[in-house]
């Protein structure tokens, strides 16, 4: 991958870190998770079967109740249910017709917000944020590859409410801001792993690139092999904010969106 020279993109690479962090230390989305989805199988079966049908008299939760907690980030049933729609949109249409299908993809969900709740609430704990300004050149940028009314029929075949797409464009700049101020950043380079760093890019690279590899300034290789050093270190940085920031969840209500395997 090469290395951006502007500004901007560099945050753009940076804050894709977050997606490919999370695949290389265990926090992939969807079947790839196989170990801690079978722990949260078990325990949609278990909620499952306390709550088949024979409890549907059970008092209803406030829509404005939390469903995922972690410091001051809360994500209400309301919030849980677009972020459902949105997910449910990429599966097969009957997937209800699958119980153990359908709540191992809720359980994913829960799992997804629940990181995205830690990170939040550390950026907010730290202060950090993004402005209406920084959010609608963000919006803009993005726009740009999207002729005409393409970015419509994106957000139209994703089955994505646009506040929706921008509020999930927001959450994910915070979390880019925060890796890059409280873990990118962090990483001390020594000289010894310029040199390695440098010689190594340039071997992999090859002679087509040398061009490029020569205008790579000192910043782009600090920045490059940050990055790289970030994503060795990521499961631990991310335990330490999952112990500063734990998780809550309500089960009971979270057991409001599971389906009965049983009853399959």
């Amino acid at each position: 991958m090469a290395v951006r020279n502007n500004g901007e993109d560099k945050m753009s690479s940076i804050a894709n870190i977050w997606h490919g962090i999370k695949a290389t230390n265990g926090f992939l989305r969807g079947g790839a998770r196989t170990l801690s989805l079978g722990a949260l199988l078990l325990m949609a079966a278990g909620i499952a079967m306390v709550t088949g049908s024979g409890c549907t008299d059970q008092k209803k939760v406030e829509e404005k109740g939390s469903l995922i907690k972690a410091g001051t980030v809360e994500i209400s049933r309301a919030d849980f249910i677009r972020e459902l729609e949105v997910k449910q949109a990429n599966y097969p249409y009957d997937i209800k017709d699958r119980p153990s299908e359908y709540n191992a993809m809720v359980l994913d969900l829960v799992s997804d917000l629940s990181d995205e709740a830690v990170l939040l609430a550390a950026a907010a704990a730290k202060g950090i944020d993004v402005s209406a300004k920084e959010l609608d050149a963000a919006v803009a940028d993005f726009k740009k590859d999207y002729p005409e009314d393409s970015f419509d029929q994106m957000l139209l075949e994703g089955a994505i409410p646009y506040p929706v797409w921008k509020k999930r464009l927001k959450k994910d700049m915070v979390i880019r801001k925060l890796i890059m101020q409280d873990l990118v950043a962090s990483q001390e380079i020594h000289p010894g792993d310029m040199i390695a760093f440098y010689d190594r890019f340039t071997g992999q690279t090859g002679a087509q690139d040398s061009n490029h590899s020569k205008m790579m300034d000192e910043k782009d290789l600090v920045l490059r092999l940050r990055m790289e050093k970030s994503q060795e270190v990521f499961g631990e940085w991310m335990q330490r904010l999952q112990d500063s920031y734990p998780v809550h969840i309500d089960k009971l209500e979270l057991s409001t969106f599971l389906m009965n395997v049983e009853s399959q």
